[in-house]
């Protein structure tokens, strides 16, 4: 497997570890009733529970987009330094947020700072798909019937 497809495969690993980290927090908060119900009561979002929330939704975000680049970049044959790095940004990126998002670290903007990291990864992904002639834009001309 490509560093490429490597780093969507492990981001998959990480965001399916900040949902069970999320699940956990609100059945621990709400309770194991809650948990096995029909969850009517809507969890917390103050806090940890919080964070780990929004920690996998925004993994959940910026994972879309970088596979949306990386998996056509995949099938078109677009492998490069370039690649690699932007796989490796975001991977890196993806794991530090989530680090400090669940730590709850504001200091020097870290969150911010981690999660520009893999959004570099992300357009460096992209702008190797866009350059390498890959992504042809199409217009389908559909010629009228004839008239009778």
């Amino acid at each position: 497997m490509t560093v490429e497809l490597s780093a969507i495969a492990y981001s998959g690993v990480l965001l399916l570890l900040l949902i069970l980290i999320s699940a956990a927090s609100n059945v621990s908060a709400m309770g194991q009733a809650w948990g096995v119900g029909n969850r009517d009561a809507q969890p917390s979002t103050e806090g940890f529970k919080g964070r780990a929330k929004r920690a996998y939704m925004n993994l959940i975000e910026q994972l879309l987009v970088f596979s949306a680049l990386a998996i056509p970049a995949h099938i078109a044959g677009i492998h490069s330094d370039l690649t690699v790095l932007a796989a490796q940004l975001f991977l890196a990126g993806r794991v530090a947020h989530a680090i400090v998002y669940l730590a709850g670290w504001t200091f020097i903007s870290i969150r911010t700072i981690v999660w520009l990291v893999a959004l570099v990864g992300t357009f460096i992904m992209a702008y190797e798909l866009i350059t390498s002639g890959a992504l042809i834009l199409s217009v389908a001309v559909v010629a009228a019937p004839a008239a009778m």
